[in-house]
């Protein structure tokens, strides 16, 4: 990548950084989601989570893209193996905050039957190492 390359790869991540972080609702998330582009992106629960039939499932999805369709989230695994559709409609609150180590945005989506997931997206722009 050339410099120029790298210097306005830096300055989306940064540009997409800032409006991960402004996102405070459904709506607003759509339109970030629609424009993120090569950041890998992890779902995670926050804990146990249950469908109401009894089944307790806990998950973690990381992949280089997230695709909305509609108002329902798509995320498929680098492995291409997993993927995970959430209905957007069934969320309720979301939480923008930087990551812990600061690499990143995470999100707290709390679905309306009270279960908490957590999207992540990696913002720091990583230097690939030359051979």
């Amino acid at each position: 990548m050339s410099k120029d390359g790298m210097q306005n790869w830096t300055n989306y991540l940064e540009l997409m950084r800032n409006r991960l972080l402004l996102v405070t609702d459904i709506d607003s998330l759509i339109t970030v989601l629609a424009d993120v582009r090569n950041i890998p992106v992890a779902l995670s629960t926050v804990e146990d989570v249950t469908d109401g039939t009894g089944l307790n499932m806990s998950l973690s999805v990381i992949c280089s893209e997230v695709k909305v369709a509609g108002r329902v989230m798509c995320l498929v695994s680098d492995d291409m193996f997993t993927s995970v559709q959430l209905n957007l409609d069934t969320v309720k609150t979301v939480y923008s905050k930087i990551s812990v180590d600061g690499k990143g945005v995470v999100m707290k989506l709390t679905i309306k039957n009270g279960a908490e997931f957590l999207l992540m997206f990696h913002t720091e722009f990583v230097e690939e190492e030359m051979p």
